[in-house]
């Protein structure tokens, strides 16, 4: 039976990041980084956008191969189609995922993590010794690991948390359903992502347009489906297309699940943490979770790497990750879901109220800030949830 020092299941941005930290951290320790698909970063399963900042801790995204497009301007529709051009000062990219994964997965391996594809784990025990025994299934049969630190990294149909006894369940009003398309041959602004709210075009969540080039952009959405009229969301999305980008040909089509909660409770357990999307780690406003993704990994990398050196991966060593994720994004994301809960008791007519109103402040002063000033004012009742957020 193999023995290694850390196993990461899934190499997504969370796990390569967790898995090149970790033996960044302490270059003796063998690290192996699984992935179920045979490729790294296919297929991919979301809108591909990224903010800046966040991604230069990790790669310089400046003519890199998997920076697809550089975005300076967000276009806002409210439900009845009133453009709200916002003001922005930030930067963001819009990633080809394929290329970004397989990119972070090859600087694990630079780093001297083994690296292996087509590998899907099936099954993990606790040993006599204290140490994980991982099933994993390949082209050529089953074999069983052991590791003295397990990274799930697994998405959010994480399995490593449920079998390390991990509550990874997510409230049905808390998951959103999504559905995306690559269209080319459409005419938008290269420059900017489109977001568009309303409960008739994307109920409990939202539709978005993300460039890739000139004339091709992913263009999909989310909805919850305890809100939905009994549609999916590829017919919702399917509407939504027809009505604004009718003449476009679809060349790629994904659909797949987004959490929109917050931080799960507990995020390890002995000998075990979980990372990026199976623990949650997601936007509650936005659905983002690539930057979020890649700082937990990093933490999480990091943490295993110091119990090791240690000689403790107990449940009370490894605690110290699931507090450093909360410092850094957790509790932020904890008032970013009390923010989501209020603004699902706004209607639509609220919104494209709010819409023209803004659209009465000069262009260069629309900023997201001023946008939710002027929401507190249309809805005192979201004041409280500012107060708790701001305060």
């Amino acid at each position: 039976m193999p023995d290694h020092d850390v196993l990461v299941v899934g190499a997504g941005p969370a796990g390569s990041v967790a898995a090149a930290e970790a033996k960044r951290a302490a270059p003796e320790l063998d690290v192996l980084l699984i992935e179920r698909d045979p490729f790294v970063g296919t297929p991919v399963r979301c809108a591909e956008g990224v903010g800046d900042p966040g991604l230069r801790e990790f790669a310089d995204p400046d003519g890199a191969p998997w920076a697809a497009r550089k975005i300076t301007r967000v276009i806002i529709l409210a439900p009845d189609d009133t453009e709200v051009k916002v003001a922005w000062s930030d930067v963001a990219w819009i990633l080809d995922r394929t290329r970004f994964d397989a990119a972070l997965a090859a600087q694990a391996a630079a780093e001297g993590v083994e690296v292996q594809v087509a590998t899907e784990a099936v099954g993990m025990g606790r040993t006599a010794d204290g140490r994980w025994a991982m099933r994993l299934r390949t082209s050529s049969g089953e074999e069983t690991v052991r590791a003295h630190v397990v990274i799930g990294a697994d998405g959010v149909e994480t399995m490593v948390g449920r079998w390390a006894g991990l509550d990874t369940r997510v409230p049905a009003r808390d998951m959103e359903s999504c559905a995306q398309y690559v269209l080319d041959g459409i005419d938008f602004d290269a420059d900017a992502i489109y977001l568009q709210f309303g409960d008739h075009i994307a109920p409990g969540g939202y539709a978005w347009l993300f460039p890739k080039s000139e004339r091709s952009a992913n263009v999909g959405l989310g909805i919850v489906a305890l809100k939905s009229d009994g549609r999916n969301a590829r017919e919702y999305l399917d509407e939504w297309i027809a009505r604004r980008y009718a003449g476009g040909t679809r060349t790629g089509y994904t659909v797949g699940g987004v959490i929109v909660h917050h931080t799960l409770k507990r995020t390890h357990t002995d000998g075990v943490m979980i990372c990026g999307d199976a623990a949650h780690m997601v936007n509650p406003l936005s659905g983002g979770g690539i930057v979020n993704a890649m700082k937990s990994g990093r933490l999480a990398g990091r943490a295993a790497a110091a119990a090791i050196r240690a000689g403790d991966t107990s449940q009370a060593r490894l605690a110290s990750y699931h507090q450093a994720w909360m410092d850094l994004l957790g509790e932020a994301h904890l008032k970013y879901y009390r923010i989501k809960q209020a603004l699902a008791d706004l209607d639509d007519a609220f919104f494209n109220g709010l819409a023209r109103t803004v659209n009465g402040i000069p262009s260069h002063k629309r900023t997201l800030g001023r946008v939710f000033a002027h929401a507190l004012v249309r809805h005192p009742q979201l004041i409280p949830v500012a107060a708790r957020f701001f305060v």
